[in-house]
């Protein structure tokens, strides 16, 4: 055998490295960016989500008492419960308010027995 004609593949170039790290460093680059409008969109969500049972547990309670709650704190705390928030999710001291990790559900009062409303904020 001529060692002249054998070929010599003993590995990768410094060049293939390179190339190979750039692609890895972009592809990572996209998934953050994925994921965190994924976040966003996850909060905005769940602020929506505690919005609707706000408004579903205010009939609720409507229908228990013959009258609308006057704050967030009456249907959670009341006995039945008619609104259960999830643990990580705290009432403000004037229960008219609930804050998430980066939302606020706020609960404004129906004038004279009307339905109270819901923001998301």
């Amino acid at each position: 055998m001529n060692h002249s004609t054998q070929s010599r593949d003993e590995g990768f170039t410094l060049i293939e490295i390179l190339i190979a790290i750039v692609v890895v460093g972009i592809l990572s680059a996209v998934v953050v960016i994925g994921v965190s409008s994924l976040t966003s969109k996850g909060n905005s969500t769940a602020c929506n989500a505690s919005k609707d049972a706000g408004v579903a547990a205010a009939v609720v309670h409507y229908a228990n008492t013959g009258s609308y709650p006057a704050t967030l704190l009456a249907m959670t705390t009341a006995s039945p419960v008619e609104l259960t928030l999830p643990s990580n999710i705290t009432v403000a001291a004037g229960g008219l308010a609930t804050t998430g990790a980066t939302w606020t559900l706020t609960m404004t009062a129906g004038a004279s027995g009307a339905a109270p409303t819901f923001v998301c904020t």
